[in-house]
């Protein structure tokens, strides 16, 4: 098999994966983060930056949720309603097609974090996902995002579901997974 179709069966295999696992989060852990969810952040060359970072899986433009995460953090004030009701969303629209997402990832970071500006500067990285028997290692591009970015803003009031005291000004950054580098295990020609 050539490169560029294995590259897209991993990168499917990927999105359809990161999918399942945080609908389940949603539905069976209120929402926590599962280790599926949290890849070790590695250096190109390999050193460990931070041993997880909590990822966020961000849908096509088109499909943005942006909208509707924005409206159920305004309704109310009370975060337990607030939470009710993004767990509800999530675990019973967000998540349920695989082909609404782009396989582009971001994570957001406290102000002023070293981690963040470290990240920036090198402009690649490699996301080490682990759950359960999968594993997948991801070498990617990265860059902040800017505000009026439809990814920045889908990450923001996703967050703000969870986190009403997020900053605005926060540090967003996406992950581009360069597929052609990538790997999975169990490899996915091995287990057809």
């Amino acid at each position: 098999m050539t490169a560029a179709p294995r590259a897209e069966r991993l990168r499917d295999h990927f999105v359809g994966w990161q999918c399942r696992i945080r609908a389940d989060a949603m539905r069976r852990r209120a929402g926590q983060p599962s280790p599926g969810m949290r890849p070790r952040v590695l250096s190109a060359a390999g050193e460990e930056l931070a041993p997880a970072v909590t990822t966020l899986l961000v849908r096509r433009e088109a499909e943005s949720f942006a909208p509707e995460f924005r409206h159920l953090a305004r309704r109310t004030h009370d975060p337990r309603d607030r939470r009710e009701a993004a767990l509800a969303l999530l675990a019973e629209r967000y998540y349920q097609h695989a082909r609404a997402f782009s396989d582009h990832l971001t994570a957001t970071f406290a102000p002023g974090s070293a981690l963040a500006a470290d990240l920036e500067r090198q402009r690649r990285c490699i996301l080490a996902f682990a759950q359960d028997s999968q594993r997948y290692t991801l070498p990617c591009t990265l860059r902040r995002l800017s505000p009026g970015d439809p990814r920045r803003d889908e990450t923001w009031w996703h967050n703000a579901l969870f986190n009403p005291q997020l900053p605005p000004d926060i540090p967003i950054l996406a992950f581009a997974p360069r597929w052609l580098e990538a790997t999975a295990d169990p490899d996915l020609d091995q287990a057809r």
